[in-house]
């Protein structure tokens, strides 16, 4: 018998991620759902200026959202 994997996507700036990822924990526990892994999801943001004397810009990375498997 092989192992059924399901992953979800909680995302990370919505105020209420505490208490998303709890609860998705908690109702995929539940249901036989065994925890597998939290993979943090990054994104980046960048811009570029452009002038007469030359260009510059600037940019930086940030985690967006969790990516959660479960097994059973």
């Amino acid at each position: 018998m092989s192992a059924e994997h399901k992953v979800v996507k909680i995302d990370i700036n919505t105020g209420s991620m505490d208490e998303d990822l709890q609860l998705t924990l908690d109702e995929h526990h539940s249901g036989g759902w065994n925890l597998f892994s939290i993979i943090p999801i990054t994104s980046g943001k960048m811009e570029t200026v452009g002038h007469h004397s030359g260009a510059g810009g600037w940019g930086f990375g940030y985690t967006s959202h969790l990516l959660i498997t479960f097994s059973r």
